[in-house]
């Protein structure tokens, strides 16, 4: 049997189910004939230049990222504008676009989960579960490290396991021992008081302000800003294995050439 743009926007959202998006959010199939033949799909964080680039010269006809291409609707779509030469990109090659954005954020197996493996988290459960629903699905993780360790120790842990260069550690004690973590990928501060009031007694995520920061080294906390980009580039490569499962004869290519817009300099 043939597989269709429906039929992968479909497996996605079975996944991560799109009524678990946050209100902002844009998910699902984007862009696409819902009934065109897909053999090769690529899978990326994000839906920039590089990664069009990437599935027009593999030759597939379908792209399902993380970010959606498009948080508000498009006034205008013209090649002077970036959002505008993407979209006209992706058209004129007849490239499908589906994401899976801060649903997946919430899906068992999605961007929290992988994180809350990496590092090894025990007794995991989401800091916000999905209402009504009692499978482990939800916003952000909560556990317990392998073992105790001090702040600074957790920010190493973090650049290893992530394999990033370095993060923004933000403690008033980075020799204090801590045991319970919590976590949200990419720009996640909106779930930490939840976490600390649940007992977190460290908390990783991305994109932290300087007055989240400035606040949290004033009320004792201990945060790791390991950046947005670090938490959840390795989703590519977990929804790539995903839809290999659902087909195996569909060519499906993660994209991982991306890399962090922000250099350490």
């Amino acid at each position: 049997m043939e597989c269709t743009v429906r039929m992968i926007a479909d497996w996605m959202a079975e996944w991560a189910d799109p009524s678990w998006a946050e209100s902002y959010d844009n998910v699902g199939l984007l862009i696409g004939h819902e009934d065109a033949v897909v053999d090769t799909v690529v899978t990326a964080l994000d839906v920039t230049e590089d990664a069009i680039a990437y599935a027009v010269r593999e030759g597939a006809q379908m792209l399902v990222s993380h970010h959606p291409l498009l948080f508000h609707a498009a006034r205008t779509i013209v090649d002077s504008d970036r959002d505008g030469a993407r979209l006209l990109t992706l058209i004129e090659n007849h490239l499908a676009v589906c994401t899976a954005h801060t649903n997946m954020d919430a899906a068992l197996g999605g961007t929290n989960d992988i994180a809350a493996e990496k590092l090894g988290l025990a007794d995991v459960v989401p800091i916000i579960p999905v209402s009504g629903d009692d499978s482990g699905a939800g916003m952000g993780r909560i556990g317990f490290l392998p073992q105790s360790m001090t702040v600074r120790q957790f920010a190493e842990r973090v650049k290893d396991v992530f394999d990033i260069p370095s993060v923004r550690m933000i403690s008033p004690d980075p020799d204090a021992v801590v045991r319970k973590a919590a976590l949200c990928t990419g720009k996640g501060m909106d779930f930490f008081k939840p976490a600390r009031s649940a007992g977190a007694e460290i908390y990783l995520t991305g994109d932290v302000t300087y007055h989240e920061a400035e606040e949290a080294i004033a009320t004792g906390a201990h945060i790791i800003d390991a950046g947005h980009f670090g938490t959840e580039f390795p989703i590519a490569e977990a929804i790539a294995q995903y839809l290999q499962q659902q087909d195996e004869t569909l060519k499906v290519l993660p994209y991982r050439e991306a890399r962090d817009p922000f250099t350490v300099v």
